[in-house]
């Protein structure tokens, strides 16, 4: 199950806050775009949240490995 947006980890990949290694390349080039989004325009944090999720949703199977990992 994916967590929700206000779990903090999310908000803490966005930011770099946390470094990952995603096993999947898809996700590591994911956060590295938001992170240099977030960089760019702070306030677009809520909707980066939200792109992050619904990756996360639409790859669960693929990302479940990570998703245990990031979230416990």
């Amino acid at each position: 199950m994916i967590p929700p947006l206000t779990h903090p980890v999310w908000t803490k990949l966005i930011k770099g806050e946390i470094e990952h290694k995603f096993k999947a390349a898809s996700a590591s080039m994911l956060f590295f775009t938001l992170r240099q989004q977030y960089g760019r325009a702070p306030s677009s944090l809520p909707a980066q949240l939200v792109e992050a999720q619904r990756f996360f949703e639409k790859y669960e199977r693929l990302l479940a490995d990570d998703i245990k990992q990031l979230f416990r």
